[in-house]
């Protein structure tokens, strides 16, 4: 009996003693330990409880008194855009691109959207722009709040936007009415970034708009004309608006297209359009996808400057793109999308990357800790009695708990192309690709003028110049899609050519329907790039290895994100293991984890590359040296790298600001002759509409004097001799002084015409 005792009173106390150790603390907030000082994550996941195993859980918890946390800038200034509970999904809640987010975009941030492609980064801009342009007015506050549901995609959350917030957006591919000309959308008259349900509050782009509009109608209509004009003298800054939508158009190479409808225009000026538009509309927020694709390395650096200009230092910028050189000149915080989350990071992009891979050490730490502690537990749950004290049972959530804690998070892995397609190409002898006085036109346009080149093995060259110069041409002449009018071009016949241009992915339009399996798998059997004989498992370890998920597999490509079908290029071109590949600005709408995978790739890569890039991070670790398109043919070796030619044409171009330089500033000098133009087409309208009227009244009165004088001459011969000579030479008289008249009337009327004729002829 003694000996049973003894044991049930140490039964009893260590099964205190473990109640005492393990029982429910209070809700903890630990965020602020789990990041870095300059990380912020945005997303709410789940409540913590337990202190026991708090330690080990820190990557995992959020703050437990809301169900989202919201990013608070360093900025003071208050947010010109609020996001709440956004979530978004495109397959009826299977997987979410966005899921609860919570965001605060603050006036002057210059903010850096990044994420790997399809998670949701164009979509997320776009449900910041509709929500401003759809968005109905809450009667009890100053916000705009938008919500919205469609039958392929649900979007819930909420977007608040202050009323006399102007947000502007250039989409990744801009919607554009195609009868509009050039001229109307940069100024905005289509309201492309402009809803209709707020008001303008910018009056001097009304007048301007109201101007532009009534100068092409003055024919039709002078006095409104002469209205918008008298408007745009007395507002001011009305003329200054012209001036910088001349100097922004012609930064973007479309100042010579003004009077062209959007249909003639190519997908990449259409852009430069949109971007055009956004840019002379000054809104306070520019929300801009990928806004350096189709822009030349001048335009690029051009826009950099803009954007970070000390000019106007309340713009805010939440942008998308791929370019890190731009990236890290402009934005001065990144936010990443990633498995569902926001993160955001207040700094470069370099200084982000060591932040996110601390923050993925932290959660790897996180997940080692809690498995250390799971073992310990696993061990009390087995040894424990079937029949538990009422005590024990917070240790048996706790153990719960923690063995979800021990679940990390999925993460996309590293793509790496080198072991997916082999870093050997296929063997390349000596003659590779022989360009001999090789000449080409397009109507008067030369776009090569006797150019000659051998191309060598270890080749790795950028064709950098303005747009429509002939780069995409030159690589064209190459491959075969075009002919020279003079010299000629020798492909050795090892060479096995790779390339991944801009058009895309190319499949039957009427297939669209094709799922992304059906693809790689038609792919493969066309290209002969299977081994075993099993083409589906193939197809499926190749869409594993570039990293594209299950689900994505059996859908459309029509469906998915244009980083996706990029992707997918990507796969086609580089499984047929090319030893002389052609990069059409492969760049463009790869995500940066990709795009540093092609990077290492191309780094070991054995062949000859030639690639069409402005991405100067890209260009300058992949090739070391260009060839330099000037313009009617001449291309020019340059020795080194896409930066150091960008370097030399800034400084070209200030040494020809300087020498430009007068009294006046270029603005005011241009401002002037508007005024200047404008008065004297005033002048010459009036003159014009004056003279016409004139006209109408002499053939008027011609009218009348031709049937005087018929009548007089009509008299004349009716007289007889019998009423005598005086009343015959009083009747001839009277005619000679109508016919005088007539003939007077007909010589004015005459250069009436000629003036009007010759100033319609000079377009005034």
């Amino acid at each position: 009996m003694r000996r049973i005792f003894c044991m049930f009173c140490w039964q009893t106390l260590l099964t205190a003693s473990l109640c005492l150790a393990f029982q429910p603390p209070q809700r903890i907030r630990r965020t602020a330990v789990l990041e870095r000082p300059s990380t912020r994550r945005i997303t709410f996941q789940s409540q913590i409880h337990e202190r026991v195993y708090s330690s080990a859980l820190f990557a995992l918890s959020t703050d437990s008194s809301s169900s989202s946390t919201t990013a608070q800038s360093s900025s003071s200034s208050p947010p010109v855009l609020t996001v709440e509970n956004l979530s978004c999904t495109h397959n009826g809640g299977e997987t979410y691109q966005l899921k609860d987010v919570s965001y605060n975009l603050h006036r002057g941030r210059k903010v850096a959207l990044i994420g790997r492609n399809g998670t949701g980064k164009s979509t997320f801009l776009k449900i910041l722009h509709e929500s401003y342009l759809k968005g109905t007015w809450s009667s009890s506050s100053d916000q705009l709040t938008a919500y919205r549901e469609e039958t392929n995609y649900k979007y819930t959350g909420k977007v608040e936007i202050p009323k006399t917030v102007r947000v502007a957006m250039v989409d990744q591919e801009p919607p554009m009415p195609s009868d509009v000309t050039v001229g109307d959308a940069i100024l905005g008259i289509t309201k492309l970034n402009v809803s209709p349900s707020r008001n303008s509050n910018n009056d001097v782009m009304d007048v301007v708009r109201n101007y532009r509009f009534a100068s092409r109608q003055a024919e039709t209509d002078p006095d409104a004309f002469v209205r918008a004009s008298a408007a745009m003298e007395k507002m001011a800054g009305s003329w200054d608006v012209l001036t910088r939508a001349e100097e922004i158009a012609s930064k973007l190479k479309i100042h010579h297209l003004q009077d062209l409808p959007l249909s003639m225009l190519s997908g990449g000026e259409r852009k430069r359009v949109a971007l055009c538009a956004a840019l002379v509309e000054e809104p306070d927020v520019l929300l801009l996808d990928e806004p350096s694709n189709y822009l030349s390395l001048a335009g690029i650096e051009w826009l950099s400057e803009l954007l970070t200009s000390n000019s106007n230092p309340k713009l805010t910028v939440l942008m998308v793109t791929h370019d890190r050189a731009f990236l890290e000149e402009v934005c001065d915080s990144i936010v990443e999308l990633d498995r569902g989350s926001l993160y955001e990071h207040q700094g470069s992009y370099s200084s982000f990357l060591q932040a996110k891979e601390d923050r993925l050490a932290l959660e790897d730490a996180a997940v080692q800790a809690a498995n250390a502690k799971l073992r310990v537990e696993l061990e009390w749950m087995r040894r424990q009695p079937q029949a538990r004290e009422s005590k024990s049972k917070a240790r048996i959530d706790a153990f719960y708990k923690l063995e979800q804690a021990t679940k990390p998070r999925p993460r996309d892995p590293n793509l790496n192309l080198v072991e997916t397609v082999g870093g050997k190409s296929r063997r390349i002898g000596t003659k590779i690709v022989s360009m001999k006085n090789v000449s080409l036109k397009f109507g008067d346009r030369v776009m090569l003028d006797d150019f000659s080149y051998d191309f060598c093995v270890g080749d790795r060259i950028c064709l950098a110049g303005a747009n429509g110069v002939g780069k995409t041409t030159f690589t064209k002449l190459i491959t075969g899609e075009v002919e020279p009018d003079s010299g000629f071009i020798e492909i050795g016949d090892t060479v096995v050519l790779g390339v991944y241009d801009q058009l895309g992915l190319k499949f039957d339009p009427s297939a669209e329907s094709q799922t992304v399996m059906e693809f790689v798998i038609d792919q493969a059997q066309y290209d002969n790039i299977m081994n075993t004989g099993d083409t589906p498992a193939e197809a499926r370890q190749l869409l594993k290895q570039f990293e594209f998920p299950r689900s994505r597999w059996n859908e459309p490509i029509s469906v998915l994100s244009g980083g996706e079908r990029r992707r997918l290029q990507l796969l086609s071109v580089l499984t047929k293991k090319p030893n002389f590949l052609i990069a059409d600005e492969p760049s463009v709408d790869l995500d940066l984890d990709t795009l540093s995978a092609l990077e290492t790739f191309l780094d070991q890569f054995q062949g000859v590359l030639l690639t069409v890039s402005h991405d100067r991070a890209f260009a300058d670790k992949v090739t070391d040296h260009l060839f330099v398109f000037e313009g009617d043919g001449v291309v020019k070796d340059f020795g080194g790298t896409l930066s150091e030619y960008a370097s030399c044409l800034v400084e070209l171009e200030n040494r020809k600001i300087q020498q430009a330089s007068g009294d006046n500033s270029a603005a005011e000098i241009k401002r002037q002759k508007h005024k200047e133009d404008s008065a004297e087409r005033n002048q010459v309208r009036n003159f014009v509409r004056g003279a016409k009227k004139e006209m109408l009244n002499i053939e008027r009165a011609l009218e009348k004097l031709r049937g005087k004088s018929n009548d007089i001459q009509a008299e004349i011969d009716g007289t007889s001799s019998d009423e005598g000579w005086s009343v015959l030479a009083e009747l001839t008289d009277k005619l000679n002084s109508v016919n005088e008249q007539i003939e007077e009337k007909e010589i004015r009327w005459l250069e009436l015409g000629e003036d009007v004729e010759r100033l319609d002829s000079n377009d005034f």
